[in-house]
């Protein structure tokens, strides 16, 4: 018997429209203006974009070269990823100013990896208040932009920046004017992560509808920041509503609370059926370089990737567990108190001992060494834990059971 056959599935959509999405990596642009310790050097940047393009991811945002140190570390990285031999486009951030767009086009004329001009322009009234800039004035600078980038032969990327917090003739405005200059990409950017799931469906929809309603075929962007602790449900959102691709980083790193976590909108995806991987196992390694090499701290809580995420000390939840497992069935041991298969990312599932254990928690332990004692030693053990109040490390476990043998 598989798991999958006993299990009933509300998450599935009526909706028979929904498609396979497209992901681009935010984490070595976006992600590393705040919140980490360490800036990873070149040749790890170039390790992590090895690991993101074994991992399926499709873009990855490696900088914004409006400066010369930027542009030389962007320069970089797309000569080290021709001779890396990666398969994964790299977008470039600019303004709509001619230095930004010219320095993006130098980058691709140097370097034969492909690239694309993520071009972005504030659209929010609070934003325009504080330029003090008037919306002729932003439609004109759009076309500017775009224009140029697109006689330089640069595909565009347009991001209308706080589109979130925009009027929806505005964003239509200045998408319109994009788009009629030749942005084939347009990313509706969240950018202070002032989106509700509700809010998500209704700007993408209205996008969407506007896009066809004029007969845009253009690639459809989400990029959310997590501001409201909602990025990961609005990208969700967003991939319900109709975008073909999400923008996130790893670990959900970045400024103030962060952007939408990529590995945990691709753990989704693939469990949704629209992310066509057999397994995320580089995942979990491109996950764990991210911390070592900004010298972060994976919270023990965090989904998948925490150290407790697929840990268990409570009695009822060990005793379903190890049934399954003397069962010899694994695959329903793994769901039967987990929403997730910890063998997706190459981990597995484990049980503590604690002060709300039960004997199962420490015949668990014990049988996968093989192991088997009278009641009396197991109890015990869970006075031990009872008693002192705490979690006993396994290894702990097994010294006392050698012990009272």
């Amino acid at each position: 018997m598989l798991a999958r056959n006993l299990i009933y599935n509300w998450n599935e959509s009526s909706d028979n429209n929904l498609k396979s999405v497209k992901l681009c990596d935010e984490t070595l642009r976006d992600g590393l203006e705040g919140g980490v310790n360490r800036i990873p050097s070149l040749e790890e940047k170039l390790d992590l974009l090895s690991l993101a393009n074994a991992s399926g991811i499709n873009d990855a945002m490696v900088g914004f070269p409006s400066q010369d140190m930027a542009y030389k570390q962007a320069l970089a990285l797309c000569k080290g990823a021709e001779i890396r031999g990666l398969d994964i486009r790299f977008g470039l951030l600019g303004r709509m100013v001619e230095a930004d767009i010219h320095a993006i086009e130098s980058i691709r004329q140097r370097s034969s990896h492909p690239v694309i001009a993520h071009l972005f322009i504030p659209c929010s009234p609070i934003r325009r208040y504080v330029e003090q800039w008037e919306v002729d004035e932003l439609e004109r600078l759009t076309r500017f932009g775009v224009g140029l980038a697109t006689q330089l032969g640069l595909p565009v990327n347009f991001s209308p920046e706080d589109t979130s917090r925009a009027e929806p003739e505005i964003v239509e405005r200045l998408c319109q004017a994009a788009i009629e200059e030749g942005a084939t990409e347009i990313t509706v950017c969240d950018t202070v992560g002032y989106l509700t799931p509700t809010g998500t469906q209704q700007i993408v929809q209205h996008l969407r509808h506007f896009l066809n309603e004029k007969g845009f075929k253009v690639r459809l962007d989400f990029h959310g920041h997590n501001d409201r602790g909602l990025a990961l449900v609005n990208s969700l959102a967003a991939v319900n509503a109709g975008v073909d691709c999400i923008q996130g980083t790893i670990l959900g790193i970045g400024e103030r609370a962060g952007n939408a976590p990529l590995d945990l909108i691709m753990i989704n995806l693939q469990m949704q059926g629209l992310w066509n991987r057999e397994n995320l196992v580089v995942l979990r390694e491109y996950c764990m370089k991210i911390a070592q090499f900004c010298e972060l701290k994976i919270p023990d809580k965090y989904p998948i990737f925490g150290a407790n995420s697929f840990l268990t000390q409570m009695g009822v939840h060990a005793s379903a567990i190890l049934k399954a497992e003397l069962q010899q069935n694994k695959d329903i041991a793994a769901y039967v108190y987990s929403g997730v298969d910890p063998s997706l990312v190459g981990l597995d599932y484990g049980i503590q001992v604690g002060p709300y254990s039960g004997r199962a928690n420490v015949r668990f332990l014990l049988h996968r060494k093989g192991i088997e004692v009278v009641d009396e030693i197991v109890d015990e053990i869970l006075t031990k834990a009872r008693i002192e109040n705490r979690i006993l490390a396994n290894e702990e476990v097994f010294n006392l059971v050698k012990a009272l043998i």
